[in-house]
Protein backbone atom coordinates (compact mmCIF):
# COMPACT_ATOMS: atom_id res chain seq x y z
CA UNK A 1 0.00 0.00 0.00
CA UNK A 2 2.78 2.64 1.20
CA UNK A 3 4.94 1.82 -2.28
CA UNK A 4 1.46 2.29 -4.29
CA UNK A 5 0.78 5.51 -2.74
CA UNK A 6 4.83 6.38 -3.06
CA UNK A 7 4.16 5.17 -7.37
CA UNK A 8 1.08 7.84 -7.23
CA UNK A 9 2.71 10.30 -5.96
CA UNK A 10 5.85 10.04 -7.90
CA UNK A 11 4.04 9.79 -10.95
CA UNK A 12 1.60 13.26 -9.75
CA UNK A 13 5.06 15.15 -9.27
CA UNK A 14 6.35 13.93 -12.40
CA UNK A 15 3.42 14.90 -14.51
CA UNK A 16 3.17 18.25 -12.93
CA UNK A 17 7.03 18.89 -13.96
CA UNK A 18 6.00 17.88 -17.51
CA UNK A 19 3.41 19.87 -17.75
CA UNK A 20 4.53 23.01 -16.50
CA UNK A 21 8.08 22.77 -17.66
CA UNK A 22 7.56 21.86 -21.30
CA UNK A 23 5.25 24.53 -21.06
CA UNK A 24 7.91 26.39 -20.41
CA UNK A 25 10.31 25.74 -22.77
CA UNK A 26 7.82 25.68 -25.15
CA UNK A 27 7.25 29.62 -24.65
CA UNK A 28 10.78 30.32 -24.49
CA UNK A 29 11.75 27.68 -27.86
CA UNK A 30 8.56 30.08 -29.60
CA UNK A 31 9.31 33.55 -28.22
CA UNK A 32 13.12 33.09 -29.13
CA UNK A 33 11.59 32.82 -33.01
CA UNK A 34 8.94 35.08 -32.49
CA UNK A 35 10.98 37.70 -30.93
CA UNK A 36 14.77 37.33 -31.42
CA UNK A 37 14.78 35.54 -34.90
CA UNK A 38 16.47 32.55 -33.05
CA UNK A 39 15.40 28.63 -32.82
CA UNK A 40 12.72 27.72 -34.98
CA UNK A 41 12.90 30.97 -37.29
CA UNK A 42 16.69 30.66 -37.99
CA UNK A 43 16.39 26.94 -38.65
CA UNK A 44 17.35 25.28 -42.07
CA UNK A 45 17.37 22.53 -44.04
CA UNK A 46 19.85 22.12 -46.85
CA UNK A 47 20.23 25.63 -46.63
CA UNK A 48 15.99 26.46 -47.00
CA UNK A 49 14.21 27.94 -44.03
CA UNK A 50 11.46 25.75 -42.74
CA UNK A 51 10.17 27.22 -39.58
CA UNK A 52 9.56 24.47 -37.74
CA UNK A 53 10.76 22.56 -34.58
CA UNK A 54 13.06 20.22 -35.26
CA UNK A 55 11.16 18.09 -33.06
CA UNK A 56 8.29 17.70 -35.21
CA UNK A 57 10.73 17.53 -38.15
CA UNK A 58 11.64 13.92 -36.44
CA UNK A 59 8.02 13.13 -36.42
CA UNK A 60 7.88 13.78 -39.75
CA UNK A 61 9.98 11.53 -40.55
CA UNK A 62 8.58 8.44 -38.59
CA UNK A 63 5.30 9.00 -40.36
CA UNK A 64 6.72 8.93 -43.98
CA UNK A 65 8.98 5.92 -43.28
CA UNK A 66 5.74 4.64 -41.39
CA UNK A 67 3.59 5.76 -44.13
CA UNK A 68 5.21 6.23 -47.13
CA UNK A 69 2.35 8.21 -48.97
CA UNK A 70 2.46 8.39 -52.49
CA UNK A 71 1.87 12.23 -52.21
CA UNK A 72 1.89 15.02 -49.58
CA UNK A 73 0.25 18.14 -50.31
CA UNK A 74 1.86 21.15 -48.37
CA UNK A 75 -0.03 24.41 -48.07
CA UNK A 76 2.12 27.26 -46.94
CA UNK A 77 5.98 26.63 -48.95
CA UNK A 78 7.51 30.03 -47.99
CA UNK A 79 11.38 29.32 -48.65
CA UNK A 80 10.47 25.33 -49.18
CA UNK A 81 12.41 24.15 -46.87
CA UNK A 82 10.06 21.73 -45.41
CA UNK A 83 8.92 20.43 -49.04
CA UNK A 84 12.75 19.98 -49.55
CA UNK A 85 13.21 17.99 -46.40
CA UNK A 86 10.27 15.62 -47.37
CA UNK A 87 11.58 15.24 -50.68
CA UNK A 88 14.98 14.18 -49.05
CA UNK A 89 13.37 11.86 -46.88
CA UNK A 90 11.26 10.32 -49.82
CA UNK A 91 14.68 10.04 -51.61
CA UNK A 92 15.81 8.00 -48.92
CA UNK A 93 12.30 5.67 -48.94
CA UNK A 94 12.38 5.89 -52.85
CA UNK A 95 9.05 6.28 -53.09
CA UNK A 96 6.62 9.52 -53.09
CA UNK A 97 5.82 12.94 -54.42
CA UNK A 98 5.39 16.58 -52.44
CA UNK A 99 2.84 19.41 -53.91
CA UNK A 100 3.43 22.76 -51.82
CA UNK A 101 0.94 25.68 -52.73
CA UNK A 102 1.64 29.22 -51.86
CA UNK A 103 0.72 32.91 -53.15
CA UNK A 104 4.49 34.21 -52.62
CA UNK A 105 6.78 31.37 -52.32
CA UNK A 106 10.79 32.95 -51.75
CA UNK A 107 13.66 31.28 -52.75
CA UNK A 108 12.79 27.52 -53.31
CA UNK A 109 14.85 24.64 -53.93
CA UNK A 110 14.65 23.03 -57.34
CA UNK A 111 13.88 18.82 -56.44
CA UNK A 112 12.33 16.49 -58.86
CA UNK A 113 9.97 15.13 -56.23
CA UNK A 114 8.55 18.67 -55.73
CA UNK A 115 5.96 20.62 -57.51
CA UNK A 116 5.49 24.00 -56.55
CA UNK A 117 1.72 25.90 -57.21
CA UNK A 118 1.50 29.38 -57.04
CA UNK A 119 -1.88 30.49 -56.11
CA UNK A 120 -4.29 30.80 -52.62
CA UNK A 121 -4.77 26.63 -51.14
CA UNK A 122 -8.18 27.74 -51.05
CA UNK A 123 -8.74 28.84 -54.83
CA UNK A 124 -11.69 26.39 -56.08
CA UNK A 125 -9.56 25.91 -59.03
CA UNK A 126 -6.20 24.97 -57.26
CA UNK A 127 -8.30 22.56 -55.19
CA UNK A 128 -9.67 20.71 -58.43
CA UNK A 129 -5.95 20.69 -59.91
CA UNK A 130 -4.28 18.84 -56.84
CA UNK A 131 -7.71 16.44 -56.75
CA UNK A 132 -7.18 15.35 -60.15
CA UNK A 133 -3.04 15.34 -58.88
CA UNK A 134 -3.57 13.41 -55.67
CA UNK A 135 -6.18 10.85 -57.57
CA UNK A 136 -5.02 6.91 -56.51
CA UNK A 137 -2.41 8.08 -54.35
CA UNK A 138 -2.21 7.76 -50.71
CA UNK A 139 -2.28 10.90 -50.02
CA UNK A 140 -1.36 12.97 -46.62
CA UNK A 141 -1.75 16.79 -45.75
CA UNK A 142 -0.15 19.01 -44.10
CA UNK A 143 -1.47 22.78 -43.42
CA UNK A 144 0.26 25.52 -42.98
CA UNK A 145 -0.54 28.61 -44.87
CA UNK A 146 -2.39 31.82 -43.63
CA UNK A 147 -3.05 30.40 -40.10
CA UNK A 148 -6.57 32.62 -39.11
CA UNK A 149 -9.10 30.33 -38.08
CA UNK A 150 -11.38 31.12 -41.14
CA UNK A 151 -8.22 29.89 -43.17
CA UNK A 152 -7.35 26.90 -41.43
CA UNK A 153 -11.64 25.74 -41.58
CA UNK A 154 -11.58 26.63 -45.56
CA UNK A 155 -8.43 24.63 -45.69
CA UNK A 156 -9.71 21.54 -43.95
CA UNK A 157 -12.99 21.68 -45.50
CA UNK A 158 -11.21 21.49 -48.66
CA UNK A 159 -8.25 19.20 -48.51
CA UNK A 160 -9.92 16.61 -45.66
CA UNK A 161 -11.22 14.54 -48.37
CA UNK A 162 -8.13 14.37 -50.33
CA UNK A 163 -6.40 12.35 -47.52
CA UNK A 164 -6.49 8.57 -47.58
CA UNK A 165 -7.67 6.43 -44.99
CA UNK A 166 -4.17 5.50 -42.95
CA UNK A 167 -2.61 9.28 -43.88
CA UNK A 168 -2.69 11.77 -41.72
CA UNK A 169 -3.86 15.59 -42.10
CA UNK A 170 -1.71 17.65 -40.34
CA UNK A 171 -2.61 21.19 -38.38
CA UNK A 172 0.29 23.17 -38.15
CA UNK A 173 0.83 25.92 -35.63
CA UNK A 174 -2.35 25.15 -33.64
CA UNK A 175 0.06 26.58 -30.43
CA UNK A 176 -0.76 29.94 -31.45
CA UNK A 177 -3.32 32.00 -28.96
CA UNK A 178 -2.39 30.89 -26.19
CA UNK A 179 -2.26 27.01 -26.66
CA UNK A 180 0.07 27.66 -24.73
CA UNK A 181 1.80 30.39 -26.81
CA UNK A 182 1.12 34.07 -28.76
CA UNK A 183 -1.66 34.88 -26.75
CA UNK A 184 -2.63 37.73 -28.88
CA UNK A 185 -2.76 35.98 -31.63
CA UNK A 186 -6.46 35.82 -32.01
CA UNK A 187 -8.50 32.73 -33.23
CA UNK A 188 -6.04 30.37 -35.29
CA UNK A 189 -5.25 27.08 -36.21
CA UNK A 190 -6.45 25.29 -33.00
CA UNK A 191 -9.92 27.40 -33.21
CA UNK A 192 -10.52 25.93 -36.50
CA UNK A 193 -8.93 22.38 -35.59
CA UNK A 194 -11.65 22.24 -32.99
CA UNK A 195 -14.75 23.37 -35.23
CA UNK A 196 -13.41 20.42 -37.63
CA UNK A 197 -12.94 18.02 -35.15
CA UNK A 198 -16.43 18.19 -33.41
CA UNK A 199 -18.59 17.72 -36.45
CA UNK A 200 -16.22 15.52 -38.61
CA UNK A 201 -15.47 11.90 -37.47
CA UNK A 202 -13.31 10.10 -40.02
CA UNK A 203 -10.10 11.83 -38.06
CA UNK A 204 -8.54 11.00 -34.74
CA UNK A 205 -5.78 12.95 -32.83
CA UNK A 206 -3.19 10.85 -32.41
CA UNK A 207 -0.92 12.01 -29.48
CA UNK A 208 1.23 9.45 -30.09
CA UNK A 209 3.26 11.79 -32.39
CA UNK A 210 3.85 14.65 -29.18
CA UNK A 211 6.01 12.39 -27.38
CA UNK A 212 8.65 14.77 -27.26
CA UNK A 213 6.82 16.87 -24.50
CA UNK A 214 6.38 19.94 -26.60
CA UNK A 215 5.31 20.34 -30.40
CA UNK A 216 4.03 23.11 -32.37
CA UNK A 217 0.86 21.32 -33.57
CA UNK A 218 -0.86 19.86 -30.07
CA UNK A 219 -4.09 18.08 -31.61
CA UNK A 220 -2.99 18.72 -34.76
CA UNK A 221 -1.80 15.22 -36.26
CA UNK A 222 -5.14 14.33 -37.33
CA UNK A 223 -5.29 10.43 -38.48
CA UNK A 224 -7.70 9.58 -40.86
CA UNK A 225 -9.66 6.30 -39.42
CA UNK A 226 -12.59 6.11 -41.75
CA UNK A 227 -14.02 7.40 -44.78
Amino acid sequence: MKQNRHSRLSWSWWLLRKTVVSRFFHQLFYDAGHHSKATWFDTYWFGSRTFKSPLDMWVYQEILFEKRPGLVVETGTSHGGSALYIAHVMDHLGHGLVITIDKNPTETPAHPRITYVHGSSTDPAIVELIRGMAADKQTMVVLDSDHSAAHVLAELNAYADLVSVGQYLIVEDTNLNGHPVYKEYGPGPWEALQHFTNRDGRFEADRRREKYLFTFNPGGFLLKVRE
